[in-house]
């Protein structure tokens, strides 16, 4: 038996966000899913719960929501929902947006005049990222005329036990902008409607919050997670995890599609498309981050085209910074610290003295390049050549890199060591090393004509790659205490934990 509460029905943003992750989910494609949905429905609530049979597609998930608005049981459709597609992380963000109360419902048309006239015409400048921390990126939020507006839309969101209405926590974070008598007549009405919620902790929770981290216009992340599938060698699992406000991480996940190797670009396309389109009320710099298994860290990714569904074949590189991290990597917790380590290095020396460039004979002498990287100095290693896509553990610069923690590896797929060293020192040059993905990298592939003086062919630009890893931007999937060996295949005897 399905309890039910007293309450208005949810807004129109709610109810579209849950329809949207009907639609993600793969409702939408097939009428027998959603003859499965209606069944489980009714099962829980009984004969009563009808919907049109006429209906098709998105319609019918627009009717079943609505249906289960009006009956109360919109908790009773997210555990249907959980039931027949176990797994899918949306379904967690959903239950919260279902199952509290709109600011509608414990704010006041009284207390919503008060405010109207202090955010009527009033434009932040950090109104978008305000907004998305205030609804906790729960659902796709427009871009807004004002901040009044943008009240207006987040009013239609729930609060989750224990948290302040996202409405009321977006009028205190924009208050922050301003100086006094508007920043003290914003957080006047705020510091009300929390005593009256008795929700005082959680004002004060954001105020602390806010004052140690204030929202920036930093960059964005669109990390773009590719694992081999299980079963078929040429399929790969695809996951996007896109970073909607410059302050936290780590961000959601998206959905995972299975795609064959040659759809693999495809699948990128679409995937930064769409995460365009979120960001497009943010004015935010944004960066690209593959996590590619070592097999495909050869793929020229940077020069993969932008948006191929509308015509746009411009390579990424000249929209995005874009970087390589290590799949192998990540999933090995038990070279973590090493890697943190050298890390710690690099943030406090980015210099090019802290590179070490590879030579061949390097390797040919067991434990040779080991030894060498035994020295915490280095923080940047540059390969003879690019790494194979299958690994050598006894004589594998690459693998040698990762197991010894160095968080950033270059190569290119022709070049000499010795011509990387002019490119290195070059690029290193003036802000260091810690500015590389982003700014000279970059900047020296846009280039429309080769800087003057450059001590090198400038065609050497285009092809490099970086592997650049950052240990404090894990994703939650490979926080577990087990993963692939570094070398792909099980854990070399020596690197065993005794």
């Amino acid at each position: 038996m399905v309890a039910r509460r007293e309450r208005a029905g949810l807004g129109i943003a709610v109810r579209k966000a849950v329809v949207d992750a009907l639609v993600a989910a793969g409702f939408a494609d097939e009428l027998p899913i959603r003859s499965l949905l209606i069944g489980e429905l009714r099962n829980v609530l009984g004969d009563s719960f009808t919907v049109p049979d006429q209906l098709s597609g998105r319609d019918q998930l627009v009717a079943i929501v609505n249906t289960c608005d009006r009956s109360d049981a919109m908790d009773a459709l997210v555990d249907v929902l959980e039931f027949l597609r176990p797994g899918i992380p949306s379904w967690s963000r959903l239950r919260r947006l279902v199952s509290s109360i709109r600011v509608f419902d414990v704010v006041s048309q009284q207390q919503q005049e008060a405010v109207r006239p202090l955010l009527t015409g009033l434009r932040p400048r950090t109104m978008p990222l305000a907004a998305r921390q205030a609804a906790g990126n729960v659902v796709p939020l427009p871009r807004f005329e004002d901040a009044w507006s943008a009240f207006c839309q987040l009013a239609d969101l729930n609060s989750a036990p224990g948290e302040l209405p996202p409405a009321v926590s977006f009028v205190e974070l924009i208050s922050s902008e301003y100086q006094d008598p508007l920043r003290a007549n914003l957080r006047a009405w705020t510091t009300a409607q929390a005593r009256r919620l008795r929700q005082d902790a959680a004002l004060r929770e954001l105020r602390d919050h806010e004052g140690a981290n204030p929202l920036e216009e930093g960059k964005l992340h669109l990390t773009i997670v590719v694992e081999p599938d299980g079963i078929d060698a040429g399929r790969f699992e695809v996951s996007p995890w896109r970073q909607d406000d410059p302050g936290q991480w780590p961000p959601r996940r998206g959905e995972t599609v299975l795609v064959a190797a040659a759809d693999l670009e495809g699948a990128v396309s679409s995937l930064i498309a769409a995460a365009e389109e979120a960001w497009s009320g943010l004015s935010t710099q944004a960066a690209l981050e593959f996590v590619l298994p070592r097999a495909l860290l050869n793929l020229p990714v940077h020069a993969w085209a932008t948006d191929r569904a509308h015509g746009d074949t411009r390579p990424l590189f000249l929209s995005y910074p874009v970087v390589l991290r290590s799949l192998e990597r990540l999933s090995a917790p038990q070279y973590h610290r090493r890697w943190r380590l050298r890390w710690s290095v690099l943030v406090a020396d980015p210099s090019v003295e802290r590179v070490y460039f590879c030579h061949v004979k390097d390797v040919e002498e067991r434990f040779g390049l080991d030894t060498i990287l035994s020295d915490e100095q280095w923080v940047m290693m540059v390969l003879t050549e690019a790494p194979s896509s299958e690994p050598d553990s006894e004589h594998d610069q690459l693998f040698a890199a990762l197991r010894a923690g160095v968080p950033v590896v270059l190569w290119h797929p022709t070049a000499s060591t010795d011509a990387l060293r002019e490119v290195v020192a070059w690029l290193a040059n003036s802000k260091g090393l810690g500015d590389l993905p982003s700014s000279r990298t970059r900047k020296s592939r846009t280039g429309r004509h080769p800087e003057p003086g450059l001590p090198f062919d400038s065609e050497l630009l285009r092809d490099l790659v970086v592997l650049w890893d950052d240990p404090d931007r894990i994703l939650p999937c490979f926080g577990g205490a087990s993963g692939r060996a570094l070398n792909g295949g099980a854990v070399h005897e020596r690197d065993r934990t005794p």
